[in-house]
């Protein structure tokens, strides 16, 4: 992540891709990002792991992809309630974390690679 974080925004500095963004709705995000972190800390995975873990013959992996689908299967039957609903709280545009805090986008690289620094260099002191 931090290798690609510099790599892509080099990219796009020199206008050799185009970064797209879904628009930034307050309450997709917040609600989103509950269910996907209880769903993280309460399987152990998150979807990409789940697969490799599967694929590592962690059968346990299979409940997780199952409830992976079942999650997907549901929000997509009740996407015309939460529309109206949870979708609606608010909605910024399509925008990145640079354009929502005001700042160049090599800041927020700077401040990524500074906190992994600091985490890579905590987990070094603790031998994690």
């Amino acid at each position: 992540i931090l290798v690609g974080s510099v790599g892509v925004q080099w990219l796009a500095d020199e206008k050799l891709i185009t970064l797209s963004f879904k628009a930034m709705n307050v309450g997709g995000v917040v609600l989103g990002g509950l269910l996907f972190g209880a769903g993280w800390a309460v399987a152990g995975f998150c979807p990409g792991t789940a697969v490799g873990a599967l694929g590592a013959g962690r059968w346990d992996a299979l409940f997780v992809i199952a409830g992976m689908l079942l999650g997907a299967a549901l929000y997509a039957e009740a996407y015309p309630f939460l529309k109206e609903t949870v979708l609606a709280w608010k909605d910024y545009g399509k925008i990145g974390l640079p354009e929502t805090l005001g700042v160049s986008p090599w800041q927020c690289v700077a401040v990524l690679w500074g906190s992994g620094l600091v985490i890579f260099v905590w987990c070094e002191y603790k031998r994690l």
